[in-house]
Parts: structure tokens; C-alpha cells; sequence
């Protein structure tokens, strides 16, 4: 699966807030909840869903990135979430260096096929480092998102 098939630029972030990791995941939850025309618990069972995958490892993997990810029933389709962060948080990465992007992905639970391409997807890009500061150069959404894009038919 495509990054295009799960981002869109509504859920793109060039300037998210928070100061920590659990800020990071409820701002994405509530971002994501908000375009799928959620409630407070669709966007209560997505922050905990990611705070529980992240009890199992954190999802930073170094060199400034993390790709929170989540099982979440209900859910239709894969959903992608980019965000530059508005400043570097503890993210408990591999590397123990703190994150700015974070390319987040919702999944059915019965995409495990799709959920395991689009990771890889997103995997190569983030570990490419010409690619990571081409996103860390973007200025607004629009061109994170069209970047990113780009960044894929590389």
C-alpha cells in the first residue's frame, strides 16, 4: 500500500505541538479522530491504542523519527498522520536522540498485509538522511504533504 492510499493533506502537520510523547500521541489521536468525524471515544480508544503499542517498544527509530502505529477496531481503512513537530521530544528512540517527525498510521485490524508495506514504505523514506531533511525543510503542510508524495516515487 501506497503512502498516497493513507495521507492526505488534512492530515499533515507542518508546526505540531507538544512536549512530550504522550502529548504527541493524543494530538495526533485528536487530529485523526477529527477527520474520520470521530467522538471523544473514538479519539480516547486511538490515544490509548497508540500509548499501548508504545508500552510494547517505542516506535522511535532513531535519527529523530518515530512511526507510532495502532490496531484500532472499527476502523475502515489505513490512515497516515505526518507531522514536523514544532520542537524535539523524548520518544524513548533506539538511539535515545529526541524526535521532530512523526509519520503515524491507524489500521484495521484485519490489514496486517497493508499495515506491514506501508510501514516499510514509510520506513525507507525516514532511513533515507537527503530525505529526512527534505521534509524537515518544509515550511507548511501543503509542501510537507506534496514532499512526501514526491519523496515515494523516488
Amino acid at each position: 500500500m501506497k503512502i498516497s492510499d493513507v495521507l492526505t493533506p488534512e492530515l499533515t502537520s507542518c508546526n505540531l505541538p507538544g512536549r512530550s510523547k504522550k502529548r504527541i500521541l493524543e494530538n495526533i489521536a485528536q487530529i485523526i479522530t477529527a477527520q474520520l468525524g470521530g467522538n471523544n471515544e473514538l479519539c480516547d480508544l486511538l490515544f490509548d491504542n497508540f500509548v499501548s503499542r508504545e508500552k510494547l517498544g517505542s516506535t522511535g527509530l532513531g535519527n529523530g523519527v518515530a512511526i507510532p502505529h495502532c490496531r484500532t477496531p472499527g476502523v475502515k481503512k489505513i490512515y497516515g498522520f505526518l507531522a514536523k513537530l514544532t520542537s524535539p521530544v523524548d520518544f524513548d528512540a533506539i538511539d535515545d536522540e529526541p524526535v521532530d517527525l512523526v509519520f503515524a498510521l491507524v489500521v484495521p485490524e484485519e490489514k496486517n498485509d497493508e499495515h506491514l508495506s506501508t510501514l516499510a514504505r514509510i520506513a525507507k523514506i525516514m532511513q533515507d538522511e537527503e530525505s529526512r531533511q527534505k521534509i524537515r525543510d518544509c515550511e507548511n503542510d501543503d509542501l510537507l504533504f506534496n514532499t512526501v508524495l514526491a519523496l515515494e516515487r523516488k
